[in-house]
């Protein structure tokens, strides 16, 4: 009988996750912030939301582990209220994509509920060191539906012709209801 054993393999980076707005995949700048931010740090900061985003007194959901960061929780609970309309979606622009608020707009009629949302669980993952993704379970009254949810992170960019600098940042990239 043969034996079997688990062995650590190595997965080979796949940075920048997010391809640059002016020059795609392709960016040099890019390329050269991913690799001076991991040259220094070795790890991007973890992520938070923009002032004013997080949400005041908003419940745990049921069986959460409070170990944990609590962005996830903020910036679950902020996309939740958004699609039930209860809360504005000016408040996430600075961290989503022009595609993630379109799929937000979209979304926001079909979820939209006279019932509080309420997070059922949040579960994380960190694929690479600049990759968040959550799935989310939330009931929007008698109704529960499934987020899936992907955060990128950005590396500072300086000022180039055209465009102005920008510190680095977490930015969500994808949002898939199920």
């Amino acid at each position: 009988m043969p034996s079997t054993s688990l062995r650590l393999v190595t997965v080979p980076d796949t940075a920048p996750p997010y391809d640059c707005e002016t020059h795609g995949a392709a960016c040099p700048a890019a390329r050269d912030a991913v690799r001076q931010d991991r040259d220094r740090t070795g790890q991007p900061p973890e992520p938070t939301l923009p002032a004013g985003s997080a949400s005041a007194g908003s419940a745990s959901p049921a069986g959460s582990d409070r170990q944990g960061p609590a962005w996830p929780l903020q910036f679950a609970q902020v996309v939740v209220e958004i699609l039930a309309g209860a809360r504005s979606p000016r408040q996430i622009v600075p961290c989503t994509t022009d595609r993630v608020r379109a799929q937000i707009g979209e979304l926001t009629p079909l979820l939209a509920s006279d019932h509080r949302p309420r997070i059922q669980r949040i579960l994380t993952s960190r694929p690479t060191a600049y990759a968040v993704e959550m799935s989310v379970v939330v009931s929007f009254g008698p109704r529960s539906r499934a987020l899936a949810v992907r955060c990128e992170h950005l590396p500072a960019r300086p000022a180039a012709p055209g465009l102005p600098a920008r510190p680095a940042r977490w930015l969500c990239t994808e949002l898939i209801a199920v």
